[in-house]
């Protein structure tokens, strides 16, 4: 049993056993969970939810660098390439130019026009990373000239697309973890992976970052850690 957070001193026995009934052993086995009959269910579900809930308040900061980073982008692809739809005019690799081709398809089978902003929404956070490529730096390419038209907060120390691009893909890959609800509680440098998002954040847009620092509630369920209630013995 545990005492602290709140909800966690409300899961029992039975409710745990319910738990993991509904959202399978093999799934909370990363959480403590073992097949011993003297197996520990409410710690195993304590700590599954104690991951849902630093999920959900690392979404903002997910969801704001996402969407700024998309954005920013596309503003300076299109001011770049003297095009709208900057991505059909024949300089992305085979590789990318598919997840285009994906993006389009997918917006046809749902009866949408094919307006580049509508384009833009629907190629996924792993094609704006991947723009970040290597091959992308050339003279007649975005990088370097871009990156401080990109990221006008970037500091000098940071201004090379390739320290850029290892920034932007531990972004993916915490991104990754938490839409396809994985773990992250065990990450033991969660507290400063998150801080790195939300200084990249601001390196795209200082006022994206203050937005989100109003309404952030990370650091606040960081700190909210379990709490095993003390076992009481007779006498």
């Amino acid at each position: 049993m545990f005492n602290n957070p709140l909800w966690a001193s409300l899961i029992d026995l039975n409710g745990a056993n319910g738990i993991v009934n509904a959202v399978s052993r093999p799934r909370l086995v990363p959480y403590g969970l073992n097949d011993l009959p003297a197996g520990d269910p409410i710690g195993a579900v304590a700590r599954h939810c104690r991951n849902i809930t630093l999920c959900e308040a690392a979404y903002p900061v997910l969801h704001l660098l996402e969407v700024v980073m998309r954005n920013r982008i596309h503003d300076a692809f299109r001011v770049h390439f003297s095009a709208p739809d900057w991505y059909d005019q024949g300089w992305l690799n085979p590789g990318h130019m598919n997840l285009v081709t994906e993006a389009r398809a997918d917006l046809t089978r749902q009866g949408k026009p094919l307006h580049p902003d509508r384009v833009v929404a629907a190629l996924s956070f792993g094609f704006w990373c991947a723009m970040f490529h290597s091959g992308y730096e050339s003279a007649s390419g975005p990088w370097p000239k871009l990156l401080q038209v990109v990221l006008p907060r970037i500091p000098k120390s940071w201004r090379t697309r390739d320290k850029v691009k290892h920034r932007v893909e531990a972004a993916r890959f915490l991104r990754n973890r938490v839409f396809h609800h994985e773990s992250i509680m065990q990450l033991v440098d969660l507290y400063d992976r998150h801080r790195a998002l939300v200084e990249l954040l601001g390196w795209f847009s200082p006022e994206a970052r203050q937005h989100l620092e109003r309404i952030c509630r990370f650091r606040a369920t960081y700190g909210d850690h379990l709490v095993q209630a003390p076992i009481l013995t007779p006498g």
